[in-house]
């Protein structure tokens, strides 16, 4: 009931208006509903905006993890590879290693009366002064002080360095430089850290040799000499 008079007051309000006022309440009413308008696609026009900035942001850095997934994935295979390395190490000792590839070496062994026979060279392999000690892979920079983190000691896997002296008596170059290849190209990983070589027979055809070789493994357990 009082709606409907409030409408019969307003259109009586509007019919009591001369023609100019009532162009003047339209033109009016109109302005104000273009201005809300014009408001409304301003506040989205800018949202958009934020909008359009915010996944460009997140573009360019998807476009940056992409760029470093490659180095990541090959430097986290890497890890992986070296922990495989130094895992299978720890699992067997470097004298057998040496000592097995000894014996893949033969060479002919020349005796004075003029006779031959093959011979291997882990027949004529001894083996000393084996050690293992803590190596210091990581660098030591100065950095701030920080609260130590807890760890489990117990998972944590530390680094040796094994190393073992590989003396030969009376063997020929040849199956030296055999035994060097070979401990160079060894799949787990073996080096020489030093040779010493001098000639033995009246020939110099065979020398004695004394060869210090290391591996990097886990653990601490010492060779045995």
């Amino acid at each position: 009931m009082m709606n409907r008079i409030r409408s019969s007051n307003m259109l009586g309000a509007l019919e009591r208006m001369s023609e100019r006022e009532r162009k003047l309440l339209i033109g009016g009413g109109l302005l104000v509903i273009v201005a809300l308008v014009a408001l409304a696609g301003l506040l989205v026009s800018r949202k958009v905006s934020a909008l359009e900035e915010e996944v460009t942001h997140h573009d360019e850095a998807l476009e940056q993890i992409i760029d470093k997934a490659q180095d990541y994935l090959a430097s986290r295979a890497e890890e992986v590879a070296v922990d495989e390395l130094l895992t299978r190490a720890a699992e067997g000792s470097l004298q057998s290693t040496l000592l097995e590839i000894a014996k893949e070496i033969q060479f002919e062994r020349k005796y004075a009366e003029g006779a031959t026979s093959i011979a291997k060279l882990s027949e004529y392999v001894k083996f000393a002064n084996a050690s293992e000690i803590f190596a210091e892979l990581t660098s030591k920079t100065k950095t701030a002080r920080r609260r130590p983190k807890k760890t489990n000691k117990a998972k944590e896997k530390q680094v040796f360095l094994a190393t073992i002296d590989v003396v030969f008596d009376q063997v020929p170059d040849s199956a030296l430089f055999q035994l060097m290849e070979k401990i160079e190209t060894h799949p787990d990983r073996l080096f020489g850290i030093s040779m010493d070589m001098s000639r033995q027979s009246p020939n110099h055809d065979q020398f004695r040799a004394k060869m210090k070789v290391g591996q990097f493994r886990y653990g601490g357990a010492q060779e045995a000499p």
